[in-house]
């Protein structure tokens, strides 16, 4: 076994309530994939050092566990509430686990449905203006709106001061693939993403017969600087994740939007003290959110 195969199997394994070392959980991993139990504590022994750098390696959000922070080879399950945890992080914990199952409802959505969701999710994290075109035929763009790099105080009174040195609204061009979660999303997709924004932006505008449906030309500028944001079902390859470290390009994957859309409470519901995800009031709230961004799209239309 690879030590990736090992590591993702540590993972798949691993009790979010449970606090141990990370040699003892790599034995108990193999022994739970059929190891026997001598073999399994020889393999971990041996192995720790490597797996830990693999796990090191990864995001932090996604593992089920965090490491000690004076031992890093000790393993602490996420779900394990603190006395000391704020309402929010003991939500998060609480609520963890739930992401897979949001995911797993997100790949079952229509394609305009996902969009929908890009979309809302992109204005849950603080854009505005958000638009979802969900048509097939936008060029390659899926969502567009604006962000803003800091917003006037919504403490004081508008006209009164100046609460803002960083007024700009950066335009937003987004792409949404609904792809089964296993997938990962490689640099030439990216690379073609990065070709359409500036077909957008360069070549549509003034276009005497551009696409029927896209983002129009009205609502931004030729070469206006922008923020893409590619958002999927599925993950990135490490290739794509390099190629736009450089560029004004940001990716969602499908953990990072379920566990965003999880701490948002969308279709969260509370049962005395068990949280759960609720398809209906998924639904509800998608269809809030269709009804609202499909509308907004119509009069920007007009």
């Amino acid at each position: 076994m690879t030590t990736r195969e090992l590591a993702d199997l540590l993972i798949r394994e691993f009790d979010r309530q449970r606090a141990t070392s990370l040699e003892r959980a790599l034995a108990d991993a193999l022994r739970a994939h059929g190891v026997p139990k001598f073999s399994a504590d020889a393999e971990a022994f041996a192995r720790t050092a490597e797996v830990l750098h693999e796990l090191r390696n990864r995001p932090p959000e996604p593992l089920p566990f965090r490491f000690g922070q004076s031992d890093e080879t000790r393993l602490v399950g996420k779900g394990r509430v603190a006395e000391r945890d704020s309402a929010e992080t003991a939500f998060a914990k609480q609520t963890w686990g739930l992401s897979d199952k949001l995911l797993d409802y997100l790949i079952t959505l229509t394609p305009a449905d996902f969009e929908v969701v890009a979309t809302a999710a992109v204005e849950l994290a603080g854009a505005h203006e958000m638009r979802a075109l969900c048509t097939g035929d936008e060029g390659g763009i899926d969502f567009y709106g604006r962000l803003m790099v800091r917003p006037p105080s919504n403490r004081i009174a508008a006209g009164i001061v100046y609460s803002t040195i960083l007024p700009k609204a950066v335009l937003i061009l987004g792409q949404a693939k609904r792809y089964s979660r296993d997938q990962r999303i490689g640099r030439p997709e990216i690379q073609k993403f990065k070709g359409q924004i500036d077909d957008c932006l360069e070549k549509y505008a003034g276009n005497p017969v551009p696409p029927s449906h896209r983002v129009p030309d009205s609502y931004y500028e030729r070469g206006e600087p922008y923020l893409g944001v590619f958002v999927s079902t599925a993950s990135f390859a490490a290739t794509a994740e390099g190629s736009v470290c450089a560029s004004g390009v940001s990716l969602v994957g499908g953990t990072q939007l379920a566990q965003f859309l999880v701490q948002n409470r969308v279709g969260i519901s509370c049962d005395g003290e068990t949280y759960q995800f609720e398809p209906k009031e998924f639904e509800a709230w998608l269809e809030d959110r269709r009804l609202g961004l499909v509308s907004r799209l119509m009069e920007a239309a007009t």
